[in-house]
Formats: structure tokens, C-alpha cells, sequence
């Protein structure tokens, strides 16, 4: 894909084929703030009515604030939000796998009490790619070293991953040609974590490099 933005037909197409939806398509998608979550936002709302579920993490000074702006943000786009602040996290051992899993329960919960059965994550190819790296890293076996899968069904709902083909160049543009700003996370970019590790190794942030289409 070029640095052109997503068109709304692409994904048209790539929501059809993970459906079926409800008639409504009412759905919940998760919103961090970031450019690929707000991009999938502005794209459900053009395709759909979604709600947005803000989880704010409470470990940074700034976040409270950051998600008031990320819900600011989708109301001018005319997407209704949720900011769901968690109280127990601390600073640690495993702090990344203990966030991950109280963000979704957080994000499950929100989306049932919304009426939603389907709750949409921003994850595209350049991550898939990365989260490859990461566990064959953690020398996983044959089913740590699957991708992720564009559907994943809980007990409460269906996980979708619409993006997962999409590089990340192409949702910034999107945000940009929308006028649509969106938060920077600086802990993206901490090299205490493997993630971020392995980002600045690949060292394609569009996300459309050989390396990163190798993984995807």
C-alpha cells in the first residue's frame, strides 16, 4: 500500500468478509488514543455505529488528561466514547501482560454493558509482525508462534482485528487527510520493553518494508 489514505471502500470490503454484524452495527471498537485506534474509529464511524472505549491505564501523570482529549477528539467526529479509568495497576514485574489483561477485561465489560457483541482492536500488520518477533524471542511454541487472528472468540464476544492486513502508514494518512490529530504514548518508545525493543531494530515505521511483510 502507498502513503495514499485507507479508502472507505477497502474497508467496506475488509469488514464484510469478518462479518456477519449485527443489522444495527453497533459495535465497540478500543481506543487508546493512538493514530491506529483513532484511525479505526473514524472508519467504523463511517461504516457502522460504533462506540469508542477509552482505557486509561492511570500509570502516567498525563493520562487522565490524554484520554479526555482522545474522547474530545471522536465527539467532533461524532463518535460516542467511554473513558474507563483502571485503579490497580502498579509499576513492575510483568507490567505489560498485567495491563494487557485488565484492558480486556475492562474492554469486555464496557462492551457488553454497551450492548455490543463485537469489539474491534487496532492491531495492523507491522504489529502482527512484531508480536511474531516477540515470541519466537520468548522461543514459543507452535501455537505462541500463530498469528494473530483477525476474529478471536471469548466467552463474552467476538475480538475482531480488522487491520491486521493493513500497514501503518496508510491509517496516519487517513488521520491526516481527516484532519484528526491523536496521543503519542511515549512508553511505545521505552527500550525497557521487548516490544519497543523490537520496533527500533525493524526501523520501518510505515510499516512497509520487507522485514515487516516477511513477519506479517
Amino acid at each position: 500500500m502507498s502513503m495514499s489514505a485507507l479508502d472507505p471502500f477497502v474497508f467496506e470490503a475488509l469488514m464484510a468478509r469478518l462479518g456477519p454484524w449485527p443489522a444495527t452495527r453497533n459495535i465497540a471498537v478500543g481506543v487508546s488514543g493512538g493514530a491506529d485506534s483513532m484511525c479505526l474509529a473514524l472508519l467504523t464511524a463511517g461504516w457502522g455505529q460504533p462506540i469508542a472505549l477509552i482505557v486509561d491505564h492511570a500509570l502516567r501523570p498525563e493520562s487522565a488528561d490524554e484520554a479526555a482529549l482522545t474522547a474530545a477528539r471522536l465527539a467532533k467526529i461524532g463518535v460516542p466514547s467511554r473513558v474507563i479509568r483502571l485503579h490497580n495497576l502498579r509499576h513492575g514485574t510483568a507490567l505489560a501482560a498485567r495491563a494487557r489483561a485488565a484492558r480486556y477485561a475492562a474492554l469486555t465489560e464496557a462492551a457488553l454493558s454497551a450492548g455490543c457483541l463485537d469489539l474491534l482492536l487496532a492491531h495492523h500488520r507491522a504489529d502482527q509482525a512484531e508480536t511474531l518477533l516477540m515470541r519466537r524471542e520468548a522461543h514459543s511454541g507452535p501455537a505462541g508462534l500463530a498469528a494473530m487472528p483477525p476474529i478471536a472468540y471469548t466467552h463474552a464476544l467476538r475480538i475482531v482485528r480488522p487491520l491486521l492486513g493493513v500497514p501503518p502508514a496508510p491509517l496516519r494518512a487517513t488521520l491526516r487527510a481527516a484532519g484528526l490529530d491523536w496521543v503519542e504514548d511515549p512508553s511505545n518508545r521505552n527500550p525497557a520493553a521487548l516490544r519497543a525493543r523490537i520496533r527500533a531494530a525493524l526501523a520501518d515505521p510505515a510499516g512497509t518494508g520487507p522485514d515487516i511483510a516477511a513477519q506479517a
